[in-house]
Parts: structure tokens; sequence; C-alpha cells
């Protein structure tokens, strides 16, 4: 099924907002059977609105539109779909009174202003929002099926996943299969080196793309034959298994947790130059109360030497950032708050406070379990927030490779 997508917002244009929703849809609407194949994002504005559909491909067969269904004189979207679809906006007394009774459970009242959000389309359908009060529409005009959703991203993830996600599906016979394997540790061309065999032995109908972050690189396969992405996701994990953390939506920090749970350990973390970031990520993880048990932001080296027991002649000696001070920092973490393991991480993370000796990217992972510290040096970039992010992601892998014995 050809799909257009219409993105909508000044802020979008304007930079203000990073427009992740585009991303988000391409990728889940090819996973049900759609694919996109024309896209724009437009302003806030009645007459671009109309401009863009106009211009839509002849060979669309649907369309998803984002933005603009929220209460203030901005959100323009609703009015130009109803004038577009040749339809007529009409006063939804029951929801009305639905969204004010919502909100004085909260001891909040609803303001008059809302009240555009509780139209609905006299031919047209509405769109549930499970999460928000933007209900979205759904017209049909010239043999195009238009989908309308809030821009919000929470609220229109939801409501993709619940009606559009699933109408797609529906319609879309013989629909790709797609898996996406999800690695880390491994550059991009590294990768593309231990698993070149496969790709140069692709037949035509299966595809395999390298989609690479600074955390990791996932690699996509999809095919209009299941069996055979199965088969090619089998090889890829045979030949690059130990980079592998998971598949499609699995984050590293769940099968972290996965895997301390098998274990049953559990597990306390020093951070520096993260600032909590570790412990953050974990904490994203329902259930991580069952093997966090919490950690130490030792950021200065007053709170490394009088909170975490960092020895003063170790930080003397060897600096804050060195592989001496981040056994210190995994060892004593793990011993004051009694966990089985202790993870830290002391780096730089610039763009200030390199040398020569010591540059921006420096970092020092360490990892305690009573018996052994293993040490890792790394060097990343000179952008602190990459930085933080590279170090907090190189942290759980340590993790998930030693509960893995590799």
């Amino acid at each position: 099924m050809n799909i257009a997508l219409i993105t909508i917002g000044n802020e979008l244009l304007a930079g203000f907002t990073v427009n992740t929703n585009a991303a988000w849809i391409g990728n889940h609407v090819i996973q049900t059977g759609g694919n996109i194949i024309w896209h724009q994002t437009i302003g806030d504005s009645k007459n671009e609105i109309h401009d863009s559909l106009n211009q839509i491909p002849k060979d669309i067969n649907a369309v998803i539109i984002t933005g603009g269904l929220g209460p203030t004189h901005d959100d323009v979207t609703a009015h130009a779909l109803y004038k577009y679809a040749n339809d007529i906006p009409v006063f939804d007394e029951k929801y009305w009174q639905y969204l004010q009774d919502k909100l004085a459970k909260r001891n909040l009242k609803l303001p008059e202003i809302n009240r555009n959000q509780s139209m609905k389309p006299e031919k047209g359908t509405i769109i549930p929002n499970p999460v928000g009060s933007a209900r979205g529409l759904h017209f049909q005009v010239d043999g195009k099926d238009l989908f309308v959703l809030p821009g919000v991203p929470r609220e229109m993830k939801t409501m993709m996943e619940s009606t559009v996600l699933p109408w797609i599906a529906d319609q879309s016979a013989g629909g790709l299969t797609v898996r996406t394997i999800r690695t880390t540790g491994i550059m991009e061309s590294g990768l593309a080196e231990k698993i070149g065999d496969i790709v140069d032995a692709l037949a035509d109908e299966i595809k395999i793309a390298f989609l690479p972050q600074f955390t990791g690189v996932d690699i996509r396969v999809s095919s209009t034959d299941k069996d055979a992405v199965d088969q090619k996701v089998y090889e890829i994990n045979v030949q690059a298994g130990k980079y592998i953390y998971g598949y499609d939506n699995d984050q590293l920090e769940e099968k972290v947790g996965q895997l301390l749970n098998a274990n049953n350990l559990s597990i306390s973390t020093a951070e520096s130059c993260t600032g909590g970031l570790v412990g953050h990520r974990l904490t994203n993880v329902s259930g991580s109360s069952d093997y966090y048990l919490g950690g130490i932001v030792s950021y200065s080296n007053s709170v490394k030497e009088n909170n975490l027991g960092v020895a003063i002649e170790t930080l003397n000696k060897h600096g804050a950032v060195s592989y001496e001070t981040a056994i210190e920092m995994a060892e004593n973490v793990r011993s004051k708050l009694d966990s089985d393991l202790g993870l830290a991480i002391t780096g730089i993370a610039g763009p200030r406070g390199g040398t020569d000796e010591k540059p921006v990217g420096l970092t020092y992972i360490a990892l305690a379990d009573g018996k052994d510290t293993m040490v890792k040096e790394f060097r990343f970039l000179t952008e602190r927030i990459l930085n933080k992010n590279a170090s907090c992601q190189a942290a759980l892998n340590m993790v998930r490779l030693y509960l893995l014995n590799e």
C-alpha cells in the first residue's frame, strides 16, 4: 500500500521541534505492509494544507496527516480538512461533557477554547484518542483514505497503534515482513565486514539495510517472504551474535535487567561523567527495583573521596579519570550498597577539561563482582552529550557481556 505523509507545524519547519513523528510512522507503517513514498512538512496554514493535499501523487492509497488539532488559533488542520473533504463539523455535546468530567476529577476546569476539540464530522468518522483530548479524523476523498492525527508524539503513537496501523495491515495483502536486529559495541564498517558474505549473497526479494547511530547499529531485514527474513536473521545472528542485544523495539537496559534477574544478581552504580545516566536508563525499566539497588553520582573529587571512598592518594597520583580510580569506584559502590555487581564510569565528557595526555572523550568503565574487577578504556569524541550517551551504552553493554560470559 502506497502512503503519503504530511507533517504539519511551524515549529517543525523552524527546527524548534525535531520531526520524530515522521521517522516513527515510516518505521511502523512498513512493518504493517504499507510504504511511505511521499512526504511533506508544512506550516500551520489552511492554504499550505490544501496545496499539499493537491500535490499528492495519484498512486497513493492513504494519507496520514499529523499536527494542528489543538485548541489554539494556529491549530487549523481540522478546519482545512473539513473543507477539503466537503464535510461539516458537528458539535459533540456528549464528548464535551466527557472532557469536562475528566478534568473535574483532577480539580481542573476545561476552558471554552477546547470546544473545537469536541467537533465531529457529519460524513467522516472519529479516531478515538485514549490518552489526550484531540480526537483524530478519518475521511475518504477521491478513493483515498485520509487519517488526521494530533502531532503530540504520545497521542499520535497510541492512535496509530490502536486504529491506523491495524487498518493498514488489514488493507495490505502480502505485506512486508520486517525485522530489526539491534547491535552495539561495533562500528558499521566492522559489522558490514562481519556479515559481508550474507549481504553479497542476497536474493532480489530480500533487503538488508544498516541504520547506524552513535550508540550502535541496527540491521533491518525486509521481504515479502517471511521465511527468507527469518533465515537471514538466523544467519546474521550466527556471525554477529556477540554484538546483538535484541530485536525490533528491544532496549539494551531491558536486556541487561532480564539477564540480572535470570542470574539472580543485583547491581549498583558509581557515575562521574555520565551524571546518573546509567541509573536513569536502568530505572526506566519496570521492575528494575528487583536488581538495581541504587547509585552514587560522584561528580566531584570530594564526593569520590568522602562519599564513595576513593583514596585521596589514588586521586592525587592518577587523577579522577584513570584506570585506578575506576577500579576503586566500582569496588567501593558494590561494597557500600551491598550489591553483587558494582559498575563505575569516569571520563572527560568535554568540550573542556582535556589534555594531551588525557583528551576529551577518554573514559574508563569498571565492573566489580567481588572476585575480579575488569576495566576498559574508551576514546570517544569531543561532543559532550554524545560522550555521555556512548559511555552509558558501553557500560550497559559491558554488564551484558559479563552476564553472558563473553
